[in-house]
């Protein structure tokens, strides 16, 4: 599904004259105005804000403030310390995350709506108001790395599951952990033809991406013959139908009846014939322990943390984090956070989820109808090539900026329609928004409220150049301060600063 531009700004009530206005504004601007903050002029804690959070939003940064930023990043690695009560209510709206994939399958055309519906607007509940900023980007990063595509099958209703008891529960442990827990996820099982895998035909998908996407890299050091080794080691790994005589459909199984019991060697280690089960964890501890497999996660995570291009100098040192420490994620994000690379990293593009969801944190939402609402926002995903689950290949959606730069048109879009929107006894809760800028004295004087503004949402003031560029847009079409705020602050949300991090 497509949503027009048109259509969403007839459902947001932004009026194509707006829209116009701020795209001929944008272009004119001469280059290098409202630019991201560089490495200079950055402030720490709006940084850590935009690495380790979904984006900024009231009280954040006065938090941070309090507490100091070491204590945050600490406070944020514990994440089961922290209280989410609010969260946990706003997700009752969801009540389809807390079923079993498996058992809604039987009556899959009713549920597939609903089922999208629950699962996409409860990862945008939590990532815009979730108190455990840090564990839900872990969340959204292994979803990257063990990606699935929920339009194959019964993926959709699969990923229920492998979301709630698979991914979540094991982001912030061990490597070993997560990776045990998505080889046996049915929605993986499924995804990459694994269900079906037997010793007759062991079907090699899933062998292969485990060593070429799951651990040890593409040019990490295995051979076809490991692939084929590794494939026969999972033959039996499956999911229980409709017919299971003791199990309900779509739980993970262990089926020895189509299990290759031969002896195996995967990257030079013995296998040991009718080893059953264990066959399978003995190959993923080999894989987790292996140096490729900590040079490849490292990697990963310094490029979602750091850069689009990973210091070598931080990867050596993480690889070896992992290797000492038997690859446990929170050491690996305590020695990101520490390093002189990553409080020197360039700017980095976000991608469209974290651009939307960094809209309407910083307009300090209130969703009070959360289903239609988030609704909205999946076509708008959709039309911008990020709809979460939805990306078919296995090596997950890209998480460089240069593939995501072509789309400033819907963010344009999306930054008009957020700050206008008012449906559904939803809309940006003006109330913080104008509590902060009292706080700060600043209410009553356009300039210095406008420099508040950009300070909270880009972690700099705005240039005497692109002050001048932003009064303009602002004294186009009104002469009402507050209403002149409201168009400034769009200007400043499309602008090219507030599309990085």
């Amino acid at each position: 599904m497509m949503l027009s531009r048109r259509n969403f700004l007839k459902v947001f009530g932004v009026s194509g004259l707006s829209f116009s206005g701020l795209a001929t504004t944008l272009a004119k601007a001469p280059p290098g105005t409202f630019a991201p903050a560089q490495i200079g002029e950055r402030d720490p804690i709006q940084h850590i804000i935009n690495r380790l959070t979904f984006g900024p939003q009231p009280g954040l940064y006065d938090y941070i403030s309090q507490i100091g930023v070491d204590e945050f990043i600490e406070r944020q690695l514990d994440y089961e310390s922290i209280q989410d009560n609010e969260t946990d209510h706003r997700l009752q709206a969801f009540p389809l995350i807390n079923e079993h994939g498996g058992d809604l399958i039987a009556d899959m055309d009713n549920n597939r709506r609903r089922v999208l519906i629950d699962l996409i607007g409860s990862w945008l509940t939590r990532a815009i108001y979730s108190n455990r900023q840090l564990y839900e980007r872990m969340v959204h990063f292994w979803s990257d790395h063990f990606n699935v595509y929920i339009n194959k099958g019964p993926v959709l209703f699969l990923k229920l599951d492998d979301d709630r008891d698979h991914i979540r529960p094991n982001a912030m442990l061990s490597f070993i952990d997560v990776l045990r827990a998505s080889a046996q996820s049915p929605a993986m099982l499924f995804y990459l033809d694994n269900a079906l895998s037997n010793d007759f035909a062991p079907n090699e998908n899933y062998g292969r991406e485990l060593l070429e996407l799951h651990t040890l890299g593409v040019n990490g050091g295995y051979t076809e013959d490991d692939v084929k080794a590794v494939s026969r080691v999972f033959t039996g790994w499956s999911i229980t139908n409709f017919r299971e005589p003791n199990s309900p459909p779509g739980r993970f199984i262990f089926r020895r009846v189509a299990h290759d019991s031969r002896e195996a060697i995967v990257l030079g280690e013995v296998i040991p014939a009718n080893s059953g089960i264990d066959a399978g964890y003995q190959v993923l501890e080999i894989l987790a322990k292996h140096p490729s497999t900590a040079q490849f996660i490292s990697s990963k995570l310094i490029r979602r943390f750091v850069a689009d291009t990973p210091p070598q100098s931080l990867v050596d040192l993480c690889t070896q984090v992992y290797l000492d420490t038997g690859g446990d994620i929170k050491s690996l994000l305590r020695e990101i956070f520490r390093s002189d690379e990553f409080w020197q990293a360039p700017p980095k593009f976000k991608r469209p989820f974290e651009y939307v969801v960094g809209l309407l944190r910083v307009l300090n939402y209130d969703v009070q109808r959360p289903r239609r609402f988030y609704e909205t926002l999946a076509y708008l995903l959709i039309s911008m090539g990020h709809l979460p689950f939805n990306w078919p290949a296995p090596n997950g959606y890209p998480d460089v900026g240069r593939y995501w730069m072509d789309n400033l048109l819907p963010r344009w879009n999306a930054a008009l329609a957020a700050m206008f929107y008012d449906e559904d006894d939803t809309s940006p809760d003006y109330t913080g928004l104008v509590a902060m800028l009292q706080n700060a004295g600043v209410i009553n004087d356009a300039e210095a409220a406008l420099q508040f503004m950009a300070r909270y949402m880009l972690g700099r003031e705005l240039t005497g150049d692109e002050l001048t560029i932003t009064f303009e847009f602002m004294r186009g079409s009104t002469d009402d301060l507050w209403e002149q705020l409201i168009l400034g602050t769009v200007l400043i949300l499309a602008s090219p600063a507030f599309q990085y991090k």
